[in-house]
């Protein structure tokens, strides 16, 4: 497991948003997850200070969760607690691969949206980044989040493929991730260029065993991945994506300005390497619990 980089230390960044457990019911587990809960904990294991801000659910699930972010030091400090059933998503191993068959889209966080109060702004505006996705359903809060932030990144997972997010979503932010694997280079390259027409400032595309590309509005950057004993895949793309933005905002990136292709190089080669150490651990971070027995599947 790669160390904690010192480079890091005493970096604040916040994972805002979505969290989930992902159950595996091939082996009855399930594990701690989520995009910006995912990124929280890995910055954590990075050496950063790191933290999340989210809403959970009053289930099993929900309290696990919490459970793993407390052992781990991750705070908590201004999360929801809402009566009903936490995010998760039933994943199958099927000839080795990983299935998503079901997802309950968020649960409480999908049906209770979170509404920021001026003391969750206070709090985002103390951290150098803010990491959310496109399962946060924060969507609509995005302007304002940006407005109280010094840095605000957003994953497209694939999302971007199917629902028009680009658009309405890109000029709020300094950073966006997208999921390309199943599109090929070209419409990576494609989609990136339309991010930063849209306002983003620097924008990566990951493309699975073909590596990823970003783009700062003049440079294409790729990397390949590094190779490494896979184990489980889940988390690998939120393992690359918080390396790389830690290395980012540890070199001094400012919203605004514009990084030279060998910083985020740099950074994306740190964002392989740790994506490759998390493929040798199950779940996307390990904490597994045992699905309770009266839980459907």
């Amino acid at each position: 497991m790669m160390k904690a980089d010192n480079d890091f230390r005493g970096l604040k960044v916040l994972g805002l948003g979505d969290n989930v457990v992902d159950r595996y019911l091939n082996t009855g587990k399930m594990y701690p997850g989520g995009n910006a809960l995912n990124f929280a904990v890995y910055a954590k294991m990075l050496g950063a200070e790191a933290a999340f801000l989210g809403t959970f659910g009053s289930d099993a699930a929900g309290r696990h969760v919490r459970a793993t972010l407390e052992a781990l030091s991750v705070p908590t400090a201004l999360c929801r607690i809402v009566e009903g059933e936490n995010g998760h998503a039933d994943v199958r191993v099927v000839d080795g691969n990983r299935e998503f068959v079901f997802s309950n889209k968020g649960g409480v966080a999908r049906e209770h949206p979170f509404m920021p109060a001026q003391a969750d702004l206070d709090y985002i505006a103390s951290f150098a980044l803010v990491h959310t996705s496109c399962y946060s359903h924060l969507n609509v809060h995005l302007a304002t989040f940006k407005a109280a932030s010094r840095l605000i990144s957003y994953d497209f997972s694939y999302r971007w493929q199917v629902d028009d997010l680009i658009g309405p979503v890109a000029p709020h932010l300094d950073f966006a991730a997208l999921s390309a694997g199943d599109v090929g280079r070209e419409r990576a390259v494609s989609v990136l260029r339309e991010t930063i027409a849209q306002g983003c400032g620097l924008a990566l595309a990951t493309l699975g065993p073909e590596g990823a590309v970003a783009y700062n509005g003049i440079d294409f950057i790729s990397v390949p991945p590094k190779p490494t004993q896979v184990v489980d895949t889940l988390g690998a793309g939120d393992a690359f994506i918080t390396a790389t933005l830690l290395s980012l905002t540890a070199s001094g990136w400012k919203r605004g300005s514009r990084l030279p292709a060998a910083t985020i190089r740099t950074a994306m080669e740190k964002g392989a390497d740790f994506a490759a150490d998390i493929c040798r651990i199950e779940g996307a971070f390990g904490h597994s619990a045992a699905i309770p027995a009266e839980t459907p599947v």
